[in-house]
């Protein structure tokens, strides 16, 4: 019993220290660093640790999804094509409102990434943004606020909390534009909250949203942009 509300106050401190991150980030980067690339270095770098250290707190349900994989390789395959096609519908959907009221805004959340990838190495970008990045979000906004919160709540108020920050998270600005260019967020959460609840694996939420963020990168690459 000890043991497990020491695992739990060790992962709400994680929590609480992505939360401080993000929220406080940007003040706390432009009173340290006056200089962009540094700011920029200390919120990539904070993302490389979290990554790092969520990795080994979620070790458990890490090592559950990976022997998931094992054992019922097809079964994950098969929700893993699923789940990515229903999100790029979903997402083209409610990415619809956006181009037809703003067709010209540029989220500032794109914004902030392709400066981040014109002001720091390849690797490190591709390290942060590619994998460490989505791994830390997915802990948090789908391991914890769905999974572990399920034990205390209705899963469809996990769904819906998780998904609701997990676009607000993504917002630079409370503004209508904004909240346009970020519904795609929330459909795709919704989406990676019903692969946790369902798919009995755990890891295909996280290999997805790597997936979604590398080829990203790939295509910025390909188009010059980094």
């Amino acid at each position: 019993m000890v043991k497990n509300k020491s695992k739990a106050s060790i992962k709400t401190i994680y929590v609480t220290a992505y939360m401080i991150m993000f929220i406080f980030a940007v003040k706390i980067r432009l009173l340290v660093f006056h200089n962009r690339y540094y700011s920029l270095m200390c919120l990539i770098i904070a993302y490389c640790i979290l990554g790092v250290i969520g990795i080994y707190l979620f070790r458990k349900e890490i090592r559950k999804g990976v022997a998931e994989w094992k054992e019922h390789f097809t079964n994950g395959i098969i929700w893993s094509i699923g789940a990515y096609i229903t999100d790029m519908i979903l997402s083209s959907l409610a990415n619809y409102p956006s181009m037809a009221l703003y067709p010209n805004y540029d989220g500032m959340n794109d914004i902030s990434i392709s400066s981040a990838a014109k002001l720091v190495s390849v690797p490190l970008f591709v390290t942060a943004a590619g994998i460490l990045g989505p791994i830390t979000e997915e802990l948090i906004f789908r391991f914890i606020l769905v999974d572990k919160l399920r034990t205390k709540l209705p899963s469809i108020i996990c769904v819906i909390l998780s998904s609701v920050l997990f676009m607000v998270w993504h917002m630079h600005a409370l503004t209508l534009p904004e909240l346009m260019i970020n519904l795609p967020k929330l459909s795709t959460s919704i989406v990676y909250c019903v692969i946790i609840l369902y798919s009995n694996n755990p890891t295909i939420p996280i290999l997805l949203h790597v997936f979604n963020n590398t080829t990203a990168i790939f295509m910025m690459l390909m188009n010059g942009t980094i």
